[in-house]
């Protein structure tokens, strides 16, 4: 396959769906314990909520707001471009806790961070949803979208300038952040190749507390190494902290599969070390975990779902966002709903299985 398709061999490597025809916890002191020879700081949109919405969603734990529903907190959302390197812009996209609907608000901040990464070719608005959940719950979300997604040390590497910026803006748009992002509580989290460089990171800067891969894939070769399997056993989260992975099995066989057996989550899952836990989603494809399947073209070349993809979409929602208020926001009573009674009634009702370790 790799000499009859080459134009395909790349996205079956990134482990994602073909692009589009051209038309488109502790002290932690050591903040980026990178190695010596470590490059710099190496180591459709969503329904907007309504009115009722942004009423605080009823526990179904003490103390601890489902993470299924929008929290109390209203929310902000614009678009920037952050400087990353000489000449090189990030483009992104901030989602976070607000008062007035057009700032950031102080009242809170700073704020935990979470950076997340789309899958390749995706849109990063199609992730939109997972980033106002986080903020309606008072955590600051952080969608980026790379300079160049087949250079995955530059994809890393720019992850981690972006967290910098972040604790210490500069530019026109400093105002607009300043104060606002506690990167000493950061996570990361994508879809995808997304995943893969979440991982990455988590394994390079000590900041991370907490990283959550959405199906992610770990492609290698053509100058996209190092592979997330090999850089895992370097993650270090704060005790009591899991690094976390959701993931499907449909998409994993086929022609053309997007989540090749031999670099899918099970594998990374099995790569990472414990604690860990992976959640599988019955009947999903890669795919179903964006915002909206319907307006996403690149979505449809990884088919073969059998499940609501709405019900996918939420749920993930849901766990990630319980994960980062439990790992940055140190709620401990989020884990229920990751493995406790709350996810049990998913694990009942046939949505998902887990493993832990």
């Amino acid at each position: 396959m790799f000499k009859t398709c080459l134009p395909l061999a790349l996205v079956l490597l990134l482990g994602c769906p073909p692009p589009p025809p051209p038309c488109q916890g502790g002290e932690c002191p050591d903040l980026k314990a990178d190695p010596p020879d470590a490059a710099p700081g190496d180591a459709a949109t969503p329904p907007d909520a309504s009115a009722a919405d942004l009423r605080p969603a009823p526990d179904l734990v003490a103390g601890v707001p489902d993470p299924g529903r929008p929290g109390p907190r209203r929310t902000v959302r614009f678009d920037l471009r952050v400087p990353v390197a000489p000449g090189g812009l990030l483009d992104v996209t901030v989602i976070g806790p607000s008062e007035d609907g057009r700032t950031l608000s102080r009242s809170g901040a700073p704020f935990p961070v979470v950076i997340i990464s789309p899958g390749f070719t995706l849109p990063r608005t199609q992730f939109a949803g997972y980033g106002e959940r986080l903020a309606s719950h008072g955590l600051l979300a952080v969608l980026q979208k790379a300079r160049n997604e087949t250079d995955h040390v530059q994809y890393r590497d720019d992850t981690i300038r972006l967290l910098d910026w972040l604790g210490a803006p500069t530019g026109p748009d400093a105002s607009r952040l300043e104060g606002r992002a506690d990167v000493n509580r950061a996570g990361v989290c994508g879809h995808s190749l997304g995943g893969k460089i979440s991982y990455l990171v988590a394994a390079r800067d000590r900041r991370i507390r907490g990283v959550i891969g959405i199906d992610p894939v770990d492609g290698g070769g053509f100058g996209m190494a190092p592979t997330a399997r090999e850089a895992l056993p370097s993650v270090r989260l704060p005790p009591g902290i899991a690094i976390g992975f959701l993931g499907q099995t449909i998409s994993k066989s086929g022609l053309m599969p997007c989540t090749p057996a031999d670099r899918n989550y099970e594998v990374l899952y099995a790569a990472a070390p414990a604690p860990a836990f992976a959640i599988t989603f019955v009947g999903a494809a890669h795919n179903d975990f964006v915002d909206d399947f319907g307006s996403c073209f690149q979505c449809g070349f990884c088919p073969g779902s059998t499940a609501p993809r709405e019900r996918t979409r939420d749920l993930a929602i849901r766990y990630v966002t319980a994960y980062f208020l439990k790992a940055l926001a140190g709620i401990a009573g989020a884990e229920d709903y990751l493995s406790g009674e709350a996810f049990q009634r998913d694990v009942m009702s046939g949505a998902v299985t887990r493993q832990a370790k």
